[in-house]
């Protein structure tokens, strides 16, 4: 297998163990130039085998059949802080930006951040109730339980992933 084709199949590999990683991260832990990267991912993309999408002035990576929602939580749980609201969220239930803030140790200012993020990728809903008290759930409870089982499973994997430098 020539070298070229062993970097075309890390690349795949990698972006579908990690759905929505930037292009920039694929560089770093490809370990290659910044070219050859994007001449890999371009050939990937030019033959069908992944999906790249422009996101935040970010190139994102995703491998074929994942629906729009589906990238929204990928993207979504790459981020380790969004992740923890996230999953702070799936645990405890609908909760305001306080007792997340308080919950995950993290800013009031960084919560609200990532909530809006999260919102913006219709992963979170915000609901206003009649008194004023705004609390944040998640949508689709099932769908992100599934993508942060698979995210889990795959750092799990990242281990047996090793292997593949290798090839």
């Amino acid at each position: 297998m020539s070298i070229t084709n062993a970097n075309r199949l890390k690349t795949k590999k990698i972006v579908s163990l990690f759905p929505g990683i930037h292009l920039r991260k694929l560089q770093r832990v490809m370990n290659t130039s910044f070219n050859t990267t994007r001449y890999h991912v371009h050939n990937l993309e030019r033959s069908g085998e992944i999906v790249c999408s422009n996101e935040g002035g970010h190139t994102r990576l995703y491998p074929i059949g994942l629906d729009e929602r589906r990238m929204g939580i990928q993207t979504a749980i790459l981020n380790r802080t969004s992740r923890r609201i996230l999953s702070a969220l799936l645990e405890s239930g609908p909760m305001g930006n306080g007792d997340l803030s308080d919950l995950t140790k993290l800013a009031r200012s960084t919560v609200s951040e990532h909530l809006e993020s999260l919102r913006s990728s219709n992963v979170v809903r915000r609901k206003v109730s009649v008194d004023g008290t705004v609390t944040y759930e998640v949508l689709g409870r099932e769908d992100v339980e599934e993508v942060m089982a698979a995210f889990r499973e795959s750092l799990s994997t990242t281990d047996r992933f090793i292997d593949l430098w290798d090839i």
